[in-house]
């Protein structure tokens, strides 16, 4: 096991971004929000996260390549369960499109999968192609966000969710291009600083968007009874 002051900070960045992932389902019951189809996806997502990241506390932290495995996966979980998410988010023409891509993604994985095999070369063109769709979709949800001037408590909570897939797969697409462009190798322990550092900004934007949500809407409800 490495030690000195990096080793040590990148294990604290990413040990407390797995506690924090299990707060957005924890607030998601506190605040009763999982009648809600799309929070409750959302605090799935980030129960999901914080299970699949497990390793760092069952096992040795330090196996860059188990690490590696386990990203890819994380990551590819991660993308279908964020499309998915942004397809409940839209409307209209934007809907389809959203669908449309998830279809598209998904051929563009198995002709992938089948032209090189299941192997971290395809899991870096793929996980890398699926964050630049997420990046994407995030973008075109946060600009539809700022182009109205008044929001509802829910566009406000979800404009914080797009936020925060925004700096989750930031780093996510940050890293695989390293990969591709051979910058850096798959198991590098500076990538999995980086993924920490975006997975923890991003789990703090969506409980701030969880927050937010709650208290406005009961807010609102309070207003109205009186």
């Amino acid at each position: 096991m490495k030690t000195g002051f990096y080793p040590l900070l990148n294990a604290i960045v990413s040990n407390i971004a797995i506690v924090f992932c299990f707060v957005p389902f924890i607030l998601l019951l506190l605040k009763k929000l999982q009648y809600q189809k799309i929070y409750l996806l959302i605090g799935l997502y980030w129960l999901a996260t914080a299970l699949l990241n497990q390793y760092n506390w069952l096992g040795n932290a330090d196996d860059w390549d188990v690490q590696t495995n386990l990203m890819f996966v994380r990551n590819l979980i991660g993308i279908h369960f964020v499309l998915a998410i942004y397809l409940l988010c839209a409307n209209g023409d934007q809907k389809k499109i959203i669908l449309y891509s998830l279809f598209a993604f998904a051929t563009f994985e198995l002709l992938i999968a089948t032209l090189n095999g299941i192997n971290q070369f395809s899991g870096v063109i793929i996980d890398g192609v699926g964050a630049l769709l997420v990046l994407a979709f995030s973008l075109v949800g946060l600009a539809g966000y700022f182009k109205e001037i008044e929001h509802s408590p829910y566009e406000h909570g979800i404009a914080f969710i797009y936020a925060a897939f925004l700096f989750a797969y930031g780093s996510v697409a940050m890293i695989y291009s390293l990969n591709y462009f051979k910058v850096a190798t798959v198991n590098d322990p500076n990538e999995f600083f980086l993924y920490y550092v975006g997975l923890l900004l991003a789990v703090l934007l969506t409980c701030y968007g969880f927050w937010q949500y709650a208290s406005k809407t009961s807010q609102s409800k309070t207003e109205t009874y009186e």
